[in-house]
């Protein structure tokens, strides 16, 4: 499931802060720079990051399932635009969407829903938007074990999922629970006074000497870069 992944790993122990500016860094670069010969280097630090943070390549495999194949559209858009040189943009399309997936999932599984809130809020960004965010962040996990649980009752029942096939009794069922939740958590949270505009959050997030390291060497690096 997407969720937090307890680690000890140097990923898990850096600054939610310090990871959401690498983490748009990196995105910059990688909006900035799409060609393959700065998109293939840049996978390689991709997958240092993830063997580093001890997280398994096959964890984001698994979570997002079948949703992979649609890396493979890009290519195809590509090939049938320009058929010449399709397959090369469609290429660095891909590679362009994977390490944007694959770097925000890492950035969820080494950090703790408290400590993205106060990072988020840290960095100024909208207590509603940070709210929302965090929020879904918590129901992407429920919903994954919510629509297995539907597809092993759909399946007793004798439904077959069709290639290319749009799975309504999958899709109908968990509307119908994730909006039961987010209404039961409207319900819960306008009980207790909740108010999206004022929101107070306590600080308890700390820098280390990691941290103020790796703050140091990020405006020499966008120096470089950019």
């Amino acid at each position: 499931m997407i969720a937090y992944i307890p680690g000890n790993s140097p990923v898990h122990k850096a600054d939610a802060r310090v990871k959401i500016l690498y983490l748009v860094f990196f995105l910059l670069i990688l909006f900035t720079r799409d060609t393959l010969g700065v998109i293939l280097p840049f996978s390689l630090v991709t997958l240092l990051l993830y063997h580093t943070s001890g997280i398994s390549l096959l964890r984001p495999v698994r979570d997002l399932g079948s949703s992979w194949l649609l890396l493979l559209v890009p290519i195809l858009l590509h090939l049938l635009v320009n058929p010449s040189l399709g397959l090369y943009y469609g290429v660095v399309s891909s590679l362009f969407l994977l390490n944007v997936i694959l770097l925000s999932l890492l950035n969820v599984y080494t950090t703790e829903i408290k400590s993205l809130l106060q990072a988020l809020v840290f960095l100024k960004v909208p207590s509603e938007l940070a709210f929302m965010l965090v929020i879904s962040l918590r129901f992407l996990p429920l919903m994954q074990e919510q629509l297995t649980k539907i597809r092993v009752s759909q399946a007793l029942r004798g439904y077959e999922a069709k290639p290319f096939s749009l799975p309504i009794p999958l899709i109908v069922p968990l509307m119908h629970s994730s909006l039961k939740r987010a209404m039961q958590l409207a319900i819960s949270l306008e009980s207790r006074g909740f108010d999206s505009e004022h929101i107070n959050i306590a600080m308890e997030l700390q820098l280390g000497k990691t941290d103020y390291a790796l703050l140091f060497l990020l405006p020499l690096m966008v120096f470089m870069v950019f």
